[in-house]
């Protein structure tokens, strides 16, 4: 799939053995999804998630799914006056949902106090000098990560008159020109930013780069093959995207050392895209978009043993028309 489509202590002892030890069974052919009735009880959360025709078409839309009260909400809103809003991402106390879209004819990162009439806060106000994208929480809530032009820049988060501003910029990358480094993630402990980075016109692959000393390493880039979309979940496990083989296929892979293999979980379903993984913290299961029955539609895969479930019972599926992807999960 076109990366443009992207534009995120153990908790739990037995999870990380369990990932370890199944998840590279590998992808299954004609993926059997689990019954309705057996979806895991315990996620009583809210999901975030964006739908569009085709990226860029100008009809990207955000929505809230919360899973208590078993409702869709769409979030965004024509009187918000942005294009294309996609990729939000819950604070760490689910307050706010930060999303990117265009505003004054440039891609802008954006703040929004959830359930609220207010109007979301731009927080990089570009009118076309940058393009900003892909922003990411990190987990103290102090900051933001988002992708700028072609670097991944750490934006100090402060609040004036109870609204958000960016106190402070940092570039963490310095990409050189012919380098797009994106889709970052930072880790749980604030050590650690993963991304994706490339030549524009070659494969990209996901890094890891550490903010004390600003060393990067390769944490996964196979030959031949693209890898991105990386995210963390608490204990450390990342979780990404890569292509299956040549063909371009997009498969979710997990490891936690860039020296680990890279392991293909067995939710993918081999003769489809499987791409945005959002793993739930305490837990073994991942939240992913699959192409399964023809469009992106949002799943839920329980990691160690390969089930997975649709949410089309919950109706985040049914404009099946659509592609519906970025799911981002605030567990209260």
């Amino acid at each position: 799939m076109s990366r443009n489509l992207w534009a995120t202590a153990l908790a739990c002892g037995a999870l990380f053995t369990g990932a370890s030890a199944e998840a590279h069974v590998g992808c299954l052919v004609d993926h059997v999804t689990e019954s309705d009735s057996t979806f895991p009880s315990t996620l009583q959360g809210k999901l975030a998630y964006h739908t569009y025709g085709s990226y860029g078409d100008g009809a990207s839309q955000i929505f809230i799914y919360d899973f208590a009260a078993r409702k869709v909400t769409q979030a965004s809103s024509s009187s918000w006056g942005i294009q294309d809003p996609m990729n939000a991402v819950f604070s760490p106390d689910g307050q706010w949902l930060a999303f990117m879209g265009i505003k004054d004819d440039a891609w802008n990162i954006f703040m929004w106090r959830v359930d609220s009439a207010d109007l979301p806060v731009n927080l990089t106000k570009s009118t076309g000098e940058t393009s900003n994208e892909d922003p990411k929480f990190s987990a103290d809530g102090t900051a933001l990560f988002f992708k700028q032009d072609g670097d991944v820049i750490k934006a100090a988060l402060s609040f004036e008159n109870d609204m958000p501003v960016f106190s402070s910029q940092a570039n963490l990358t310095h990409s050189s020109s012919i380098i797009e480094s994106s889709m970052p993630y930072p880790s749980a402990d604030g050590k650690l930013v993963f991304y994706a980075a490339g030549k524009a016109s070659g494969l990209m692959g996901v890094y890891r780069l550490t903010l004390a000393t600003g060393k990067k390493v390769v944490f996964d880039k196979p030959n031949g093959l693209e890898a991105y979309y990386p995210t963390v979940r608490q204990d450390g496990r990342v979780f990404y995207s890569r292509w299956k083989d040549s063909g371009g296929a997009d498969q979710l892979y997990t490891k936690v050392n860039p020296s680990d293999k890279a392991e293909q979980l067995s939710i993918n379903d081999c003769d489809s895209n499987n791409s945005d993984a959002f793993p739930v913290n305490g837990t073994d299961y991942v939240f992913f978009s699959s192409t399964t029955e023809g469009k992106y539609q949002l799943y839920l895969g329980e990691v160690s043993t390969g089930k997975r479930w649709s949410l089309s019972s919950f109706h985040v599926n049914d404009d099946t028309d659509k592609e519906t992807l970025g799911a981002n999960y605030f567990g209260g």
